[in-house]
């Protein structure tokens, strides 16, 4: 019997969701639920959160993928980005043939870069404007530094660059004949062969500074490349792509005896093994962070972000959390549409929401969305009002509705008030990148397999009209009669 009581109540609690879903200006939506010796009361309340925006100058970065170059959006200011990178050695590492006269012919350090899956560059902005790269050497140790705001000062000196190069990230040097047999585009910086010199003479004087990765890298401890001309487009690739290469020329011998000199290299990557750094420099966002009546902003990376204010101890206090149980606390933000020029940043893939004083640790121990103290974005509709969940979907936005969705947050809101009665929740929202797999033939759900920050440019102006900063907070009262 009391199992059938339960059911009844449940049926009729969800009956009320539905209705308060209807009308959010009811207080108390649900009255007595039979049987008479139990009782739900429903209730609706309404509140508002404040939004404002905040910098966020320096991101966690551990990852291969770089950017170089510099550019400037009229509403989200300039952003500069530049990397420093160790090379891998092989253990023990030789020259596989000896140059001839022991003399290295030339060093290059190339920067390849890619298309996407459109076929367009990898690469944002004006992808003909001339732009200048310059190669400088580190005279000191790398650290173990994952952070955006390192300063390469403390590594290099910057009165003695290696090499200089001018590019276009659509190289228009290139025959379309050539171009469609598989050509990657690269950037091309002439290097000191008194670099490669330095190198092979060490393996014959010294080959202890090749027993080990950190031995070669006390030797040569990498370079730190920036752009020094131009401003207008920016390349993504990974530190995988950047490698140093050693031309020679080294004497063969023909089959019938005759010598011959044939050309040789080798090459040094930057890889996985080694220290990456990457850094990004935002400047005229000062006026992106005074006080907006229409609208709030995210730029990336390493620019601003929104930060959310829940009132909680209003919520408490209206609530009385200890005798009421809050079931449903449905968060939608919405965005202004992107300025109408031919390079606006567009939308970040996904928003990730979490606690202003935890996304430290969440970045660092390399954590995934947990529906409980923090949640990422879905794509809430394709227009035709047939809604997704972030398991069944891998995008984090409607460009229909222009609206990121991060659905039910009460966990959130409910750990914080067992946490932190006294405290207002403060909610950072950051653009950020979902790896996912799963969506194959065999299932059609979505799982999250890593989130990392967003590194590509983005922007965004987040919706602060009064109604939609107007939360809903739906809870439920228990009333057993003695």
């Amino acid at each position: 019997m009391k199992g059938i009581k339960k059911h009844i109540a449940l049926c009729c609690l969800l009956t009320a969701f539905i209705l308060c879903a209807c009308d959010d200006n009811l207080t108390k939506v649900g009255t007595t639920i039979l049987p008479p010796d139990d009782s739900i009361t429903v209730y609706t309340d309404t509140f508002r959160m404040k939004a404002s925006t905040v910098k966020l100058d320096s991101i966690f970065a551990k990852t291969t993928t770089c950017m170089l170059g510099e550019m400037y959006d009229p509403v989200f200011g300039n952003i500069k980005s530049d990397f420093l990178c160790q090379f891998y050695c092989q253990e023990g590492f030789r020259f596989a043939e000896m140059p001839h006269n022991g003399k290295i012919d030339s060093v290059d350090l190339f920067i390849y870069y890619s298309y996407n899956a459109t076929g367009g560059l990898m690469a944002y902005g004006d992808t003909v404007t001339p732009m200048q790269a310059t190669a400088f050497p580190i005279n000191q140790p790398l650290r173990r530094y994952f952070y955006t705001n390192d300063e390469p000062e403390k590594y290099c000196d910057m009165n003695s660059p290696m090499g200089v190069c001018t590019y276009t990230a659509y190289d228009m040097t290139i025959s379309d004949s050539i171009r469609n047999l598989g050509y990657f585009p690269n950037i091309r910086i002439k290097l000191p062969v008194e670099l490669g010199q330095k190198i092979y003479d060490e393996t014959v004087n010294n080959p202890s500074s090749f027993a080990s990765q950190e031995a070669f890298n006390e030797f040569f401890p990498g370079v730190y490349v920036t752009n020094t001309f131009g401003s207008g487009n920016l390349i993504l690739t990974s530190g995988e792509n950047v490698s140093i290469r050693i031309s020679y020329t080294y004497v063969q011998q023909g089959s019938e005896g005759q010598d011959s000199l044939v050309n040789g290299v080798h090459w040094f990557n930057s890889m996985k093994s080694v220290f990456q750094i990457n850094r990004f420099k935002n400047s005229h966002i000062d006026r992106l962070l005074e006080e907006n009546p229409t609208h709030t902003y995210i730029k990336s990376p390493a620019g601003v972000c929104t930060r959310l204010v829940i009132p909680t101890m209003e919520i408490s206090n209206t609530l009385d959390v200890q005798d009421r149980f809050i079931n449903s606390f449905i968060l939608n933000l919405k965005y202004l549409p992107a300025d109408d020029w031919d390079y606006a940043y567009a939308p970040p893939s996904h928003l990730l929401i979490l606690p202003e004083d935890s996304v430290t640790t969440f970045f660092e121990n390399a954590s995934i969305e947990n529906s409980n103290t923090s949640y990422i974005s879905y794509m809430n509709t394709d227009g035709s009002n047939y809604y997704y969940s972030s398991e069944n979907i891998p995008y984090g936005y409607s460009p229909y509705t222009r609206t990121y969705a991060f659905g039910n947050i009460s966990a959130l809101l409910k750990t914080h008030v067992k946490n932190s009665p006294d405290k207002d929740l403060n909610l950072l929202v950051i653009p950020v990148e979902r790896e996912w797999g799963g969506g194959g033939s065999s299932t059609s759900t979505y799982y999250t397999l890593g989130i990392t920050h967003t590194l590509a440019p983005s922007g965004l102006k987040i919706r602060t009209d009064e109604e939609l900063m107007k939360i809903v907070i739906l809870s439920s009262k228990f009333e057993g009669k003695k």
